[in-house]
């Protein structure tokens, strides 16, 4: 199993890439939109390292989720695909 976090500029961006996610068979997705505000609390699995390749306050949403790992290249490529960042 492998676990991925990414974040999404776009609100619709990131539900299109959960909707694809989920056909593809993703085992767990949590997503957690963000307000536009610098000072937002990310969630305790977003760690320092993935919150500082943000640019403040422009980000719009996380995702997270679980995959088998074998299928952990297919998620990436979606989740680039719709504009998040790993």
């Amino acid at each position: 199993m492998e676990t991925l976090t990414a974040a999404f500029r776009s609100r619709s961006e990131m539900e299109q890439a959960a909707d694809a996610l989920r056909k593809q068979g993703v085992i767990h997705l949590m997503m957690c939109p963000n307000g536009a505000g610098s000072d937002h609390a990310y969630p305790e699995w977003a760690g320092d390292s993935f919150q500082s390749g943000l640019s403040g306050g422009q980000d719009e949403g996380l995702l997270q989720l679980l995959v088998e790992s074998s299928r952990r290249r297919q998620a990436e490529d979606t989740i680039s695909r719709f504009g998040g960042i790993l």
